[in-house]
């Protein structure tokens, strides 16, 4: 569901997903992902921690690990990470978890069956590829069509990289609103019986 609240005097859509649902965590880390990448990609921004302090993270079977965020920050200004394949991969991590969270729910609609593709190419390295059948259904979330009619390498998206290409972040966050929408409308109609 999108809110619009006022945030720095200016009207601001923001979106919410419900937390006794199987988006909210997603949504969460996703998106504190991306609002802490400009500390690691913009160099005006001051770090939070000092350089020569790391963040601890605790292992079960080995020692802990540690995340320096200068080292980040140095890896960005030399070119090897940055922000657009940053929030690919984030992006992409999203799809394929999201879909596996809820694939249980795949109603044969041509919402799910876009999902459902978003999600394969996710697996395969963000880049769209169909097996000689695929795709099988129509596949169509608002204005995107993933055309059925043409299968395997004959397929228009084969090939084609989804996020950063077809799909932009905008897009991953509706698809999984609508998305939530149909489970909604699932569980109800569940209830009601």
């Amino acid at each position: 569901m999108i809110n619009k609240n006022k945030y720095a005097e200016s009207n601001v859509e923001h979106i919410e997903f419900r937390k006794d649902l199987y988006f909210f965590n997603l949504i969460s880390c996703f998106s504190v992902s991306l609002c802490g990448s400009p500390v690691i990609f913009d160099k005006r921004i001051e770090m939070f921690l000092p350089p020569d302090r790391s963040l601890s993270f605790p292992g079960r079977f080995v020692d802990n690990k540690f995340m320096s965020p200068h080292s980040l920050r140095a890896k960005a200004e030399l070119g090897d990470i940055n922000s657009s394949e940053h929030i690919v991969s984030c992006c992409i991590m999203l799809a394929n978890t999201a879909y596996e969270s809820v694939k249980q729910f795949h109603d044969g609609s041509e919402t799910f069956e876009f999902f459902r593709h978003i999600r394969n190419a996710s697996s395969h390295l963000n880049t769209f590829q169909f097996i000689a059948k695929e795709p099988v259904n129509a596949a169509r979330w608002r204005n995107a069509v993933i055309d059925h009619r043409y299968k395997g390498e004959n397929n228009l998206l084969y090939g084609q990289q989804c996020f950063g290409n077809f799909l932009g972040v905008s897009d991953i966050l509706q698809l999984l609103i609508d998305v939530e929408q149909i489970i909604i409308k699932q569980i109800a109609s569940s209830n009601d019986i």
